[in-house]
């Protein structure tokens, strides 16, 4: 149903693995994460999870001659990097909210993991979502 999804609440994380080790490290931190999010989560009313992944990929170069390619159907060349999205959905602001008091046990060690690796994190918290299709 088209705009199902309108004024739910999203957090994206973008996770730069500069290694194998730390995607691997990263891999391994995200299977915990699954079993986390299965047992902390909240499965209905106002807090729900509405949805919940992570994805992987090579990093490709941004510059504007590779960039382009895309648009040819080819691909960019591959900067050596690894790439992970994780992304979740609420229900309402408190849903998400309510996730992070949840994981504020585990902070410290996630932190310590982005720093030991050279992590490169980037997050867009408390998204209100404005359109969505096919949900």
């Amino acid at each position: 149903m088209t705009n199902s999804l309108v004024d739910k609440r999203s957090v994206t994380w973008t996770f730069v693995a500069p290694s194998d080790e730390a995607a691997d490290i990263l891999r391994t931190f995200f299977d915990g994460h699954l079993e986390f999010m299965k047992v902390k989560c909240v499965k209905d009313g106002d807090k729900k999870l509405v949805n919940y992944y992570i994805s992987e990929a090579p990093e490709y170069s941004d510059e504007k001659e590779e960039f382009g390619k895309w648009f040819s159907g080819k691909y960019p060349k591959k900067t050596g990097r690894t790439v992970f999205v994780l992304n979740e959905i609420y229900e309402t602001e408190e849903g998400l909210h309510h996730h992070y008091i949840e994981a504020a046990p585990t902070s410290d060690v996630f932190e310590t993991m982005i720093n030991s690796y050279g992590i490169e994190l980037k997050t867009y918290n408390q998204m209100k979502i404005r359109q969505s299709l096919w949900d």
